[in-house]
């Protein structure tokens, strides 16, 4: 550190100031002071120079006067005129001086007031004068006049005014005159004494500085002087430290760097003696390697190996720290030389290490006194000497490897002898192969005979192609004649579905709404009546898809799309479909793997779904009793077989062909008890020959039937064989009838069922494969319905579903990892709950909305979908909301968890304690019955609004005005939510979420921030760090807080108040993606306009209605900014599809989402729409949900 670090540099600047600046200050005041004292002086002889000009203009007068007054008197006597002179000029000059004098006297009216009198007396005597001047002039007699004096007392009179004017003035003069010389005798003592007493206060605090000023420059110094001793000890350390490194580099064995390390550190440290030991890992002991300054005898006489803790060698390397002994005994090891020896006087042992781990021993004796610069040293280089031993223990190791190498080369070059001695004789059989290629060669000559008649035959072939070319052109003809009628065909089928399905789409969405009943003034039957309006329109869309389907499979028009299919989530996702249905007519229904079967094949998922759903549609329909059954099972060829089985009413064995033709069924009388298009099985078959395979049927009458589905187990190597020899070698065997005891019942298809109505069925593995059987309608048959299924290659573990003990006490785990499932299983039995599993997402979705256990435990990663998911999910339905949820997962998701709802979050792996701990929070919360909600707000009218709001009979809330206040309440209760505003009186929202963070206690209480002012983005992405929610208070505001504060309280929502459920029932219709945005829907049907305001409305957003194509684009131009269009097609003016490239020609709409509405549903309509500038598409009638998420996606991308 300099001396210029160690002087502040501002106290210097104030020394200067203070000893240059205050120097200059106090001159300058002088200096102003003399320059005052100076004006003083001058204004004081300025005064009595003005009294010396008023005496001697007096004195000028009074002499006029006196002068006029002789000239008068010489005219009197001579009567000569020329005596007249002076008194006519004195005249005028009296009144001009008379005039300046009285100027000169302004300033004092007593003397202004005398000569006024003056001027009096003298205007009588000029009276008087002129008088006797002109009787003089008239020859009288003046004499007397003269004699009598007259002339002389008015004279006499204005000598005496001058006479009293002079006094006065000198008197005046006089007295300024005085006064000048006293107050400048005072004023200069004053100013003297001043200037002595600056300088000396200025010279003594100078001084004082300049001591000091010395006084920081000497500590300064002797700083410098420390700093440089200190310098010079790390320039010897880093020395040493240097050439202790320099002597090691080049020295190959242990013993070399152990001489190399020594001679170093004897010569640098003046050591006379040492010795290095390092650790033999082998043995466990201390070996000497290397010494410096030992003779024979000596190093005879001292050990060469030491065990671990023998000596203080061995001490020093246990505890791993220096020992210093000073003053050494006689008897110790003798220094010898060429003139004598001696013992040394003190020694250093000292242990080295490398990356931790000691190594070895280094021990010094030295003749002379130990510095402490010695130590430091030896400490700062034990490590490094420890890495240069661990170095060269490596080479040594390394050299010892090399040695066994070259040893192994010389094994693996006899090898290599051998192994040619093993090539001569394949060479020997090389030749041998040669003499077979001859004999090869002969046979390519046979070969090319054959050849010659080969292309005898092709000339034959070439005949028959020309006819077969005819024949084409014929066949060319009649295609395109039949390729014009299909188009006819799909041009009616077009229209007549647009004509349909808009009349069907207003229909369907109406009924949708009013079955939601989101206002809840519709009657129960009332909504039954919406649910058979939709029902019936739904069945009339199905017979419109099929008629459909079945044009477009004639007409070639449909293409497969090949994929990997799972089998076991194919039957899953049927079972799903089908179970209410037969759970309604009470049918068993069962689903089978047989062993052999494949888990995947190759072919397109969709069509085989779709064929198998209108198999079991067909057998669920035409079965009242008994069982519906699907059989997956190998078969010859590369085939797969699919049985579906009923024992329903059969078929006749006449009408099995029929049944397979379009609109016809077995039963085509006006008075067919069982109702349908017939189309089903027309387009199942097509589809099955579109993937190379076929459908068979086997029926008896009255007992049941039998349908078979033949697959490709890859479609791709069928379909590139033409499909008719693959399915040439299906098997022909007829199957077996289930038989059954059920006659013909009144009614097959009924309207769907809900899910709790219908007789559940359960999946229960049994041999690895999924079957299905009724399960009873008490106890944990629902549960089994919804949980049994699992993931294709999971095994499900035994739980308590069958067998429930513990009431109010049940847990779900969704994971699937089996071993922790286990886990789980076992300590929710110690802690006295019951335990259901379920491995994948849908059937644990489907336990815990049947079940409604009492806690969750969710992971993440689970096979089908995220966990995350379910958790949103279960938390958006009002029945499972307030389940608490807790999740346990191997990757940290826990801001998101804990925002969506979850209780907690464990991170796997975990300890057994934690997940205890885990429980026993669950546990806890299901015995709490009084939820506690602190609200901070200073607004008293809101605060209270706020906890009328929340307050239920299961809910404490706590109001506060300040944040101390709040803070008060924190550490004395529990709370189980925090409402806060941002703005308080005495602190902000961020003070607190902060110190709710940094406390481990309330790190996790889940935290609302209610405030009435919008947030920059900076500031919405700090307080999304601490705070679950944010709410900013506006007209919906109060609904969002409710709905937050239950979410995070886990209340149950039927035991809220009706008005509080009523508000979340509003709340729940609104849709954030949708709140606020304005979508442009251009539809000419009025009855669409008004099913699709109904449904886009109420979720937030903003509709604006435009009848064609060329209203929607004036309403783009000139109307409000629009964030998503929906587009019907055929319109009057000008259709979507010409609106569409209108728009995109616009680069402002460049990039605004587009959403065709189309009734026509053809094959290229998809096509075309996307072609003309829609991003997506949807057929008419709409479906209402995926017309909503698809908004929702396109609007979240804006």
């Amino acid at each position: 550190m300099t001396a210029s670090q160690v002087v502040d540099e501002r106290y210097f600047r104030g020394i200067i100031r203070r000893n240059i600046a205050l120097p200059l200050l106090v001159g300058l005041i002088t200096i102003a002071v003399f320059v005052g004292l100076i004006v003083y002086l001058v204004s004081t002889t300025n005064l009595a120079e003005h009294s010396e000009r008023v005496i001697g203009k007096a004195n000028q007068m009074l002499r006029l006067a006196v002068e006029r007054e002789s000239s008068m008197r010489g005219f009197l006597i001579t009567g000569d005129e020329s005596f007249l002179g002076q008194y006519d000029r004195g005249g005028p000059q009296f009144k001009v001086q008379m005039e300046e004098l009285q100027a000169l006297v302004s300033d004092n009216p007593m003397q202004v007031e005398k000569l006024k009198q003056i001027a009096t007396i003298q205007e009588r005597w000029n009276r008087f004068a002129e008088n006797m001047i002109d009787s003089r002039r008239r020859m009288q007699d003046v004499a007397s006049v003269v004699s009598s004096g007259r002339g002389k007392m008015e004279f006499d009179a204005i000598r005496k005014e001058f006479d009293d004017f002079l006094d006065v003035e000198l008197r005046l003069r006089q007295e300024r005159s005085e006064a000048s010389r006293r107050l400048t005798g005072v004023l200069v003592t004053v100013f003297l004494l001043f200037s002595i007493g600056i300088n000396s206060l200025l010279a003594w605090m100078g001084r004082r500085e300049l001591l000091n000023l010395a006084g920081v420059y000497d500590k300064a110094l002797r700083q410098q002087a420390e700093q440089t001793q200190a310098l010079e000890r790390q320039v010897w350390l880093r020395s040493g430290q240097r050439m202790l490194a320099e002597r090691v580099v080049g020295q190959a064995t242990p013993q070399l760097v152990g001489t190399a390390m020594l001679d170093c550190l004897a010569q640098y440290l003046d050591a006379v003696v040492a010795a290095l030991y390092v650790r033999d890992k082998r043995h466990g002991t201390l070996r000497r390697i290397a010494t410096y300054g030992f003779n024979r005898e000596g190093e005879q006489a001292a050990a060469r190996d030491f065990g671990q803790a023998d000596t203080l060698v061995g001490q020093a390397a246990v505890s791993r720290r220096m020992v210093v002994m000073r003053d050494v005994p006689d008897n110790y090891i003798q220094v010898v030389s060429a003139t004598g020896k001696s013992a040394p006087k003190n020694l250093i042992i000292m242990p080295v290490a490398s990356e931790g781990e000691v190594n070895g021993v280094v021990e010094l004796g030295f003749m002379r006194p130990l510095a402490p610069r010695d130590e430091e040293f030896i400490e700062l280089v034990s490590n490094s000497m420890g890495d240069f031993i661990e170095a060269a223990l490596y080479r040594e190791r390394l050299q010892d490897a090399l040695i066994e190498t070259q040893q192994l080369n010389e094994e693996l070059q006899v090898q290599q002898e051998e192994l040619r001695v093993s090539n001569e004789g394949l060479e020997e059989r090389g030749r041998a192969l040669l003499d077979t290629q001859t004999r090869l060669q002969a046979q390519q000559a046979e070969l090319e005979q054959t050849n010659v008649q080969l292309e005898e035959y092709a000339h034959r072939l070439e005949r028959q192609k020309a006819e077969l070319l005819r024949a084409q052109d014929d066949l060319a003809a009649n295609a395109e004649r039949l390729e014009q009628s299909s188009r006819y065909k799909s041009e009616f089928l077009a229209n007549m579905s647009h004509e349909l399905r808009t009349p069907l789409n207003s229909s369907l969405i109406l009924a949708k709404l009013l079955q939601q009943n989101r206002t809840g003034n519709l009657t129960e039957e009332q909504v039954r009546y919406a649910e058979t309006i939709h029902a019936s329109n739904s069945d009339l869309l199905v017979l419109i898809n099929d008629i459909l389907d079945l044009s477009k499979v004639e007409a070639g028009q449909v293409s497969v799309e090949l994929e990997t299919v799972s089998i076991d989530a194919t039957l899953q996702s049927l079972e799903e479909l089908f179970k209410p249905m037969a759970g309604a007519k009470h049918l068993s229904l069962v689903f089978d793997r047989l062993p052999g079967a494949p888990e995947t094949i190759v072919s397109d998922g969709q069509r085989v779904t779709q064929i198998l759903r209108n198999l079991l549609s067909n057998a669920v329909k035409f079965t009242e009793r008994g069982e519906v059954a699907l059989s997956v099972s190998p078969a010859d060829d590369g085939m797969l077989r699919i049985d579906v089985r009923d024992s329903g009413i059969g078929i006749a064995a006449d009408k099995l062909e029929m049944i397979f033709e379009a609109f016809q069924q077995a039963d085509g009388s006006t008075s067919r008890q069982y109702g349908g298009s017939g189309l089903g099985l027309s387009i199942s078959r097509e589809f099955a020959r579109l993937l190379g395979g076929r459908i068979t049927v086997a029926s008896e009458l009255g007992k049941g039937s039998v349908f078979t589905l033949w697959l490709p187990l890859d479609a791709r190597a069928a379909l590139a064989a033409g499909g008719e020899s693959a399915t040439a070698a299906a098997q022909q065997a007829t199957p077996a009838i289930a038989t059954g005891t059920n006659g013909n019942a009144d009614q097959a298809l009924v309207a769907p069922v809900s899910w709790s109505d219908a007789a559940p069925s359960v999946i229960t593995p049994a041999n690895g494969l999924l079957a299905a059987r009724p399960a009873s309608a008490e106890g944990a048959g629902g549960a089994a319905q919804a949980g049994g299924a699992q993931e294709s290659g999971l095994a499900a573990i035994a739980d308590d579903r069958e067998h429930r003990t513990r009431a109010g006490r049940l847990i779900v785990a969704v994971e699937d990892d089996l071993a922790f499932a286990e886990i789980l299983r076992d300590l929710v039995h110690e802690l006295d709950f019951d335990f259901v599993h379920a491995s994948n997402a849908a059937s644990g979705l489907a336990l815990v909305r049947d079940m409604r256990p009492a806690a969750v435990l969710l992971d993440v990663g689970l096979p089908d979908r995220s966990g995350l998911t379910v958790l949103e999910w279960l938390k958006n339905d009002p029945l499972t909301r307030h389940i608490p949820i807790h999740i346990v997962s191997a990757t940290d998701h826990a801001d998101k968890a804990l925002h969506l709802g979850a209780i907690g979050y464990t991170l796997k792996p975990t300890a057994r304690s934690t997940m205890e701990a885990a429980i026993r929070r669950l546990e806890a919360r299901l015995q709490q019955r009084l939820k506690r909600v602190l609200v901070i707000e200073d607004d008293t009218p809101m605060r209270e609004s706020i906890r009328a709001l929340l307050q239920s009979e299961n809910t404490e809330i706590v109001a506060v005005a300040t944040l101390s206040e709040a803070l008060e309440h924190l550490g004395k209760l529990s709370f189980d939510c925090v409402v806060t505003d941002l703005a308080l009186p005495d602190g902000t929202g961020y003070d607190l979420l902060e110190r709710l963070a940094g406390n481990p206690e309330h790190a996790a209480l889940p935290v609302i921030v209610y405030t009435g002012r919008m947030l920059s983005d900076e500031e919405e992405h700090r307080l999304r760090r601490y705070s679950k929610s944010i709410i900013i208070k506006g007209a919906k505001s109060p609904e969002r807080l409710l709905d937050e504060v239950t979410l995070f309280l886990h209340s149950v929502e039927s035991s809220l108040a009706p008005e509080q459920q009523r508000m979340l029932r509003t709340v729940r219709q609104r849709d954030n993606a949708f709140e606020g945005r304005t979508i442009l829907l251009a539809e000419d049907d009025v009855r669409n306009i008004f099913a699709l305001s109904h449904v886009i409305e109420p979720l937030g957003a903003k509709l604006q209605i435009a009848r064609n194509g060329r209203e929607a684009l004036e309403a783009l131009e000139n109307g409000p900014e629009v964030d998503l269009i929906l587009m019907d097609i055929m319109m009057p003016e000008m259709d979507g599809l010409t609106a569409m490239g209108e728009i995109r020609r616009n680069p402002r709409f460049a990039h605004l989402p587009i959403i065709a509405l189309t009734a026509k549903a053809m094959a290229n309509d998809r096509l075309r729409c996307l072609e003309a500038g829609a991003d997506d598409y949807v057929s008419k009638p709409i479906d209402v949900d995926k017309l909503v998420a698809l908004c929702r996606v396109w609007l979240r991308q804006r």
